[in-house]
């Protein structure tokens, strides 16, 4: 990577992925399970993967959904699980806090920062830097190093994720976060290994709050507005009651919009996972990691049957 303002900086990348996506039917039943891994470090990750075990899994988790009662539509308090579950987050709020939806004026974060944008007990990360995960890379594509940027801290806005144009237009400072799919995009400011901190609670905590919800174990697809409003399918989830699961549901979808959603994530417990995915935007489909932990929502729209 070459500019005029003197940079040159050179890099390496080795990207691998693998994705399982398993129909189940069973006359008028139907159900749909997918997962997706992913390492740019290790170069026997594909050579040394368990795709027995990943099989498995993914196999045991459709049989459970595809004889599954349908969820009933309501408002529901909701724990969603870690790893995956980042995915909402991602979409829903880590796009809003990018510059390019500053330059178009379609976040509404575009003046609040340092100010309360989330519950107090949330904290989140954007960084290059996590070993072994999927959007981790020793530079953006303008050849700045990769580092750590806090996005959110305690519920209040720190940062926006900015490239050099970004900068150059926002006034936000750069962040390591120019990507582009390759050489045909110019580069913009993109999410790289986006997370919601781990918190303080365990997960008995979290289940013994709810005394009837929705666990979302496995989230699906999604759409997301130019502002937030979002909807996402659950590919696998169960019913929550004083505190326990008691049976499978399908068919639930969770509705709702950033600025609500992010002062209703009340509690994070402390077990931390990551999970690869690509993300498509104005410059290209890029590489990323999405997680948390598993956290609690107090209240959510879940359309269903």
């Amino acid at each position: 990577m070459a500019a005029s303002d003197g940079t040159f900086a050179r890099d390496i990348r080795l990207t691998q992925s693998v994705g399982y996506n398993l129909l189940c039917a069973d006359g008028q039943h139907r159900s749909s399970i997918s997962q997706r891994l992913g390492d740019t470090s290790n170069p026997s990750f594909l050579r040394n993967w368990d795709y027995t075990s990943t099989a498995q899994t993914v196999a045991e988790s459709a049989g459970k959904m595809l004889y599954a009662d349908y969820v009933e539509s309501g408002t529901y308090p909701v724990i969603m699980a870690n790893e995956f579950g980042g995915v909402i987050f991602h979409e829903a709020c880590g796009h809003l806090l990018e510059t390019t939806q500053i330059e178009r004026g379609t976040t509404p974060f575009i003046d609040k920062k340092g100010e309360k944008i989330a519950h107090e007990n949330l904290t989140a990360w954007d960084e290059g830097l996590s070993p072994d995960a999927f959007g981790t890379i020793d530079m953006d594509d303008e050849g700045m190093p990769a580092q750590r940027t806090l996005l959110i801290e305690q519920g209040v806005l720190r940062n926006f994720l900015s490239d050099r144009a970004g900068s150059l237009r926002t006034g936000h400072p750069r962040t390591g976060s120019g990507r582009r799919q390759g050489y045909t995009y110019a580069a913009a400011s993109r999410m790289r290994n986006t997370y919601i901190a781990p918190g303080d609670y365990s997960l008995n905590d979290l289940f013994a709050s709810v005394d009837k919800g929705i666990y979302c174990k496995k989230m699906g697809g999604g759409s997301v507005g130019a502002t937030g409003q979002f909807n996402f399918a659950v590919d696998e989830a169960y019913l929550i009651e004083n505190g326990q699961i008691t049976q499978p549901l399908k068919g639930a979808t969770l509705i709702g919009e950033a600025t609500e959603i992010m002062d209703k994530i009340s509690m994070c417990s402390n077990d931390l996972g990551l999970a690869a995915g690509f993300c498509g935007s104005i410059s290209g489909s890029v590489y990323v990691t999405v997680g948390q932990p598993h956290l609690k929502v107090d209240s959510i729209t879940v359309g269903g049957r």
